[in-house]
């Protein structure tokens, strides 16, 4: 299973910066906040009411290693419980699966 893991996530968990990185005028850093802080172990920052994941490696999305082996796709995983976090995930998602020319943070 771990070679598996290992194989799956350089295919389809790594992080390589493309054009779509830089849209909206952001040349200077990727939109995708890539490449992540290294972070040696999970931890709840009360200051900012939310769960930190383990990073081992920045250029790498948070991943389930059962999800990524079983499923074969690649995917992003956070801790969304309230607050901007989940607000920004609500516009994402609704922007993604919608695919409007009109942004929903446009709409309001």
């Amino acid at each position: 299973m771990a070679t598996e893991i290992k194989r799956c996530g350089e295919v389809l968990q790594r992080h390589r910066c493309k054009r779509v990185c830089h849209k909206y005028g952001n040349e200077d850093q990727c939109r995708f906040l890539f490449p992540h802080e290294i972070v040696e172990e999970s931890y709840y920052d009360a200051d900012s009411k939310s769960v930190v994941l383990q990073c081992r490696d920045a250029t790498v999305n948070y991943f389930n290693p059962h999800i990524l082996v079983f499923c074969r796709h690649n995917h992003d995983l956070k801790c969304i419980l309230s607050g901007r976090a989940a607000k920004a995930a609500m516009f994402y998602i609704t922007d993604y699966i919608t695919k409007s020319d009109l942004k929903t943070h446009e709409m309001l």
